[in-house]
């Protein structure tokens, strides 16, 4: 069977990809829809909002705390944030498309055909690659694709705790050259730690965090995510989210890129299917969408490589001013702009 579009990876981005498609679509992910949380699921309430799924959120957040040191600055955001159930999302976002799905492990790509290690292979007339960092089917066309020192790497753990605030940590007490982060969830919250330089070793470092508040570690979950903005397209092949290093660097922000990313490479692919595009022409809109913002991800990434050398009185000074709520408005406007 040839289906019109087949798409690696049902999380954030092959999902917003295939709620756009309309026809014959397919959806292979090694794992069930929802069932395989790595990402802190923490988001603007619009984004949830934008694409239906606002029965998914858990808490809402008008403000942030930033932690840098023995310092908290707690700074208003003009929109609110919000924690998710991610296997809620998953499936309400599911539900919104026309896609069919198949659990498999994709190995790679021939041609136009998805190579799997336990489902055959699955035939389409264009492929989408939305398989996270390991981005499977373009690293099967161009092998130098994946960048393995443009990673960093994150764990988390979700215990029964209450909070009001997301928090993040700039605190070498609990890890240098990266972040921590708190994110209440109702009854409970995700306490997390982030190392920029890809570091895997961190279950002490989330201990240090854990600690801080008197909880103990559960189980925990996490992984990779590439922050280097990537070709959004590989041969014959159309890459969004995390894949195609679409995760924002500094802050590691990926749901709502992720969404955005692959929102529009799915309104592209379907004026392709429907014949209002060339081809050619759909490849070239989408590669243009994507790469317009690279700028941006250089100055993020310019920053997050400064961090370790910027004195801690210098942050807390920015958080301060990040704090006045007209220079916080501003701000969070411009980077919501990426």
């Amino acid at each position: 069977m040839q289906y019109d579009v087949a798409i690696v990876g049902a999380s954030f981005a092959g999902l917003a990809v295939a709620s756009k498609l309309g026809g014959n679509s397919l959806l292979i992910d090694r794992k069930e829809i929802g069932s395989h949380q790595a990402s802190a699921c923490g988001t603007l309430v619009k984004t949830m909002e934008a694409v239906g799924c606002e029965n998914s959120i858990l808490q809402t957040f008008d403000e942030v705390a930033l932690h840098v040191g023995d310092a908290e600055i707690t700074i208003p955001v003009p929109d609110r944030f919000c924690t998710i159930d991610y296997e809620k999302f998953c499936k309400t976002f599911f539900k919104r498309s026309s896609a069919s799905f198949v659990k498999a492990n994709a190995l790679g790509v021939k041609n136009n055909e998805i190579i799997t290690a336990d489902k055959g292979n699955f035939k389409a007339k264009i492929l989408v690659d939305c398989s996270g960092w390991s981005a499977v089917l373009a690293k099967a066309i161009d092998r130098d694709y994946v960048k393995n020192d443009m990673m960093s790497f994150g764990i988390e753990t979700e215990v029964p705790f209450e909070d009001d605030k997301l928090r993040f940590f700039l605190d070498n007490g609990i890890i240098g050259n990266g972040a921590a982060w708190l994110f209440p969830a109702g009854k409970k919250s995700r306490f997390g730690v982030g190392s920029y330089k890809g570091e895997t070793r961190l279950v002490e470092n989330l201990k240090a965090l854990t600690d801080k508040y008197g909880v103990r570690i559960g189980k925990i979950h996490g992984g990779y995510f590439c922050y280097s903005l990537k070709r959004p397209c590989v041969g014959n092949v159309f890459v969004a989210g995390c894949a195609a290093g679409q995760t924002l660097p500094l802050s590691g922000e990926g749901i709502r890129r992720s969404i955005i990313f692959g929102l529009k490479c799915g309104e592209v692919l379907q004026q392709v299917l429907d014949g209002k595009l060339p081809a050619e022409e759909g490849r070239k809109i989408y590669e243009d969408f994507a790469l317009r913002y690279r700028t941006h991800y250089q100055y993020l990434l310019k920053l997050q490589e400064s961090l370790p050398k910027i004195a801690p009185w210098q942050i807390k000074l920015a958080a301060r001013l990040l704090s006045f709520k007209p220079i916080g408005t501003y701000s969070f406007r411009e980077y919501e702009k990426i």
